[in-house]
C-alpha cells in the first residue's frame, strides 16, 4: 500500500537551534524524500536534525548556502534522511540570514 507523502515549510531565522520543522509522529520516523532550502541575503548554515527530549541530534552533513542560493534534494523514493522513530524534525541554522526550506516526507 502506498503512502501518501505529507508537506511542511519554515521560514527560519539565522541562528537558530532545533527550530521546529515537523511534530514528532508516535512511533514513526520520518523519512524525507525530497527538499529545497533557500537562504536570504547573506550565506546561512543549515543542518537538519533528529530531536527527541533534549537536543536534536545531527542527521544531515551541514548544507552551506551562499547568499540568495540553496540546495535542491529531489525525489529519491529511498528518502535522503530519517529521524528516528517518535522524533520530530528539526533545523538548526548558522549566522546569516532567514532560510525557506519546504520537504516532503513520509511517516515510516
Amino acid at each position: 500500500m502506498a503512502q501518501t507523502p505529507k508537506r511542511a515549510f519554515a521560514n527560519v531565522a539565522a541562528s537558530q537551534t532545533d527550530s521546529s520543522l515537523v511534530s514528532a509522529v508516535n512511533g514513526k520516523a520520518l523519512t524525507i524524500v525530497s527538499a529545497f532550502l533557500v537562504a536570504g541575503g547573506t550565506a546561512t548554515n543549515v543542518t537538519f536534525n533528529s530531536k527527541g527530549t533534549g537536543s536534536g541530534i545531527a542527521i544531515t552533513a551541514l548544507i552551506a548556502n551562499g547568499a540568495n542560493g540553496g540546495a535542491v534534494l529531489p525525489y529519491n523514493e529511498q528518502g535522503w534522511f530519517n529521524t528516528n522513530q517518535g522524533e520530530a524534525l528539526t533545523v538548526t541554522t548558522g549566522s546569516g540570514s532567514t532560510v525557506g526550506i519546504q520537504v516532503t516526507y513520509l511517516e515510516i
